[in-house]
C-alpha cells in the first residue's frame, strides 16, 4: 500500500528514497524573524516567490541567503521544468553555501543544501545524482545540521523520510544491509519531530503522515490518518499550507 501512495505521488522506484527535502511555509516565521526579513517572509507566505526573492536579494547576511535560497528551490519545485529548473536548484545550492561560509555553525544553511541539491538530483535522476555523489552530500548535510542542532525540525524530519524511504523501495532486509536504513531510526527522528514546538503546524503534520505511511506497517498507516486528520482541521496560514492540505486529501484517500 505504502508504494502505491509512493506513486501516486509521482515518485517512481529509487528515485526519492535520497531526496527527501521539505519546504514548511512556518519556517519564515520562525527561523527567519529579523525585522529586515519580515517583508521577504510576508510576500513568501502570501505565494508571491519572485517578489520575495527580489526582496531578500537585498541583503547579504547568512539568514537572507538561506531564505533566499528555500524560497527559490520552493518556487522551482512548484512551477519550473526541465533545464531551467536544473539550473535555478543549482543557483539555490550555490546561495545556500554561500550562507554556510558566512555562517558555518548555522544549521539551516546545511539543511537549505541538502534542500537544494535534493531538488537537483530528483530532476537529473537517480543514477545521475548517485553517480555525481549527490545523495551522500544530502545526507551529509543532514546530518552536519543535526550535529550543529539536534532539534532541527526540518533535519529530523527528513533523515526519518530518508529512512522511510529506503524501506519502503528495498524492504527491510536489503534497506539495513546496503543503507543502513531501518524502522526504529526512522521513528526514532518521527519522535524527535512530535517532540518539537512546531511539530502541530500543517506542514510538518503533512510530511510526518506521509513518512509514517512509508512504512507500511497497520500502526503506522493508522498513525498517519491521524496526523491527517488533525492537519484538515486547521485553517491554512499560507499558500504553502493549502497546498498541503490538498496533497493530505489525496493521500487520505489512499491509506487503507
Amino acid at each position: 500500500m505504502a508504494k502505491l501512495i509512493t506513486v501516486a505521488f509521482k515518485q517512481k522506484g529509487l528515485q526519492t528514497f535520497f531526496f527527501i527535502l521539505f519546504f514548511f511555509s512556518f519556517f519564515s516565521v520562525h527561523v527567519f524573524s529579523e525585522d529586515y526579513l519580515n517583508t521577504a517572509r510576508d510576500l513568501f507566505l502570501k505565494g508571491k516567490y519572485e517578489q520575495a526573492i527580489k526582496e531578500a536579494s537585498k541583503y547579504n547576511s547568512a539568514e537572507a541567503k538561506i531564505l533566499k535560497s528555500r524560497i527559490i528551490s520552493i518556487y522551482t519545485h512548484l512551477y519550473a521544468n526541465d533545464k531551467f529548473a536544473e539550473q535555478r536548484f543549482l543557483e539555490a545550492y550555490k546561495i545556500a553555501k554561500n550562507a554556510i561560509k558566512l555562517a558555518p555553525n548555522n544549521d539551516e544553511a546545511y539543511v537549505e543544501a541538502a534542500h537544494a541539491l535534493g531538488r537537483y538530483g530528483q530532476r537529473i535522476g537517480i543514477m545521475a545524482a548517485i553517480t555525481k555523489g549527490i545523495a551522500d552530500r544530502v545526507k551529509k548535510y543532514l546530518d552536519k545540521a543535526l550535529r550543529i542542532n539536534s532539534n532541527n525540525i526540518i533535519a529530523n524530519l527528513s533523515k526519518g523520510i530518508w529512512h522511510a524511504e529506503i524501506i519502503n523501495q528495498a524492504g527491510k532486509t536489503i534497506a539495513n544491509t546496503v543503507y543502513g536504513a531501518k524502522v526504529s531510526h526512522a521513528i526514532n527522528y518521527f519522535i524527535a519531530v512530535e517532540n518539537h514546538n512546531n511539530f502541530k503546524q500543517i506542514g510538518v503534520l503533512y510530511e510526518l503522515a506521509y513518512g509514517y505511511s512509508l512504512l507500511g506497517e497497520a500502526l503506522y498507516l493508522e498513525k498517519a490518518k491521524v496526523l491527517i486528520n488533525s492537519l484538515l482541521k486547521k485553517d491554512a496560514f499560507s499558500e504553502m499550507d493549502k497546498i498541503y492540505k490538498k496533497k493530505a486529501i489525496l493521500l487520505l484517500e489512499l491509506l487503507p
